[in-house]
């Protein structure tokens, strides 16, 4: 019996597993939706479902709203965390917005008005 592990054998396997995952992380960005390029794409990335998210953004409470001082405020404040741990931070400082009886960290909220004034 031929011995299975042959340099030439490992070689195949993981050219065939490289082609495998390739394919794989391919088809996932194929599928995902994909949305008109906007100077905000970087905050809005964060977000899993802009539509939804321009919904409840649509329905944030907070007076005036400035695209490009949220953008900016929005930028610094997710630069070195992630947009969890940003909302756990907001919770527990108490810097919660209103949206239609719902209660959102502030950087939930001013992302998701974001997207709805870039969808608008």
């Amino acid at each position: 019996m031929k011995d299975l592990f042959t340099r030439r054998n490992i070689l195949i396997g993981a050219g065939g597993a490289a082609v495998v995952a390739g394919a794989g992380y391919e088809v996932s960005r194929l599928l995902r939706k994909h949305y008109a390029p906007t100077p905000y794409d970087d905050l809005l990335a964060r977000l899993d479902d802009r539509e939804a998210a321009a919904r409840i953004g649509s329905a944030v409470e907070l007076g005036e709203y400035d695209v490009k001082t949220a953008a900016a405020y929005l930028r610094a404040r997710l630069k070195d965390t992630s947009l969890s741990a940003a909302m756990a931070q907001d919770a527990a400082d108490g810097r919660l917005v209103e949206a239609h009886g719902w209660v959102l960290p502030e950087t939930l909220a001013l992302l998701c008005a974001l997207a709805a004034k870039v969808k608008a």
